[in-house]
């Protein structure tokens, strides 16, 4: 089933295009739709998420049961280990 479309085109577009059908012996409807299908087939795939662009690519080190942040902020403020 097709659809009716309404587009708005600088007429020396329109011009242009309608000689580009009539040298392809074709209408300027399938023109167009050639080429939204053609770019369409081409179109760069949508980007990944990033959690699956990374997803494995990173390692988990081994913590050593102690909070970085915590200690620089304890020996900051003169509170020692505990």
């Amino acid at each position: 089933m097709k659809s009716r479309v309404t587009i708005t085109l600088d007429p020396e577009v329109v011009r242009k295009a309608k000689a580009v059908a009539r040298a392809r012996r074709t209408n300027l409807s399938a023109l167009v739709e050639d080429l939204l299908r053609q770019t369409a087939e081409h179109a760069a795939p949508p980007h990944p998420r990033f959690s699956r662009k990374w997803a494995g690519k990173l390692e988990l080190r081994e913590s050593d049961g102690r909070d970085q942040l915590l200690e620089a902020l304890k020996q900051r403020y003169g509170l020692g280990s505990e």
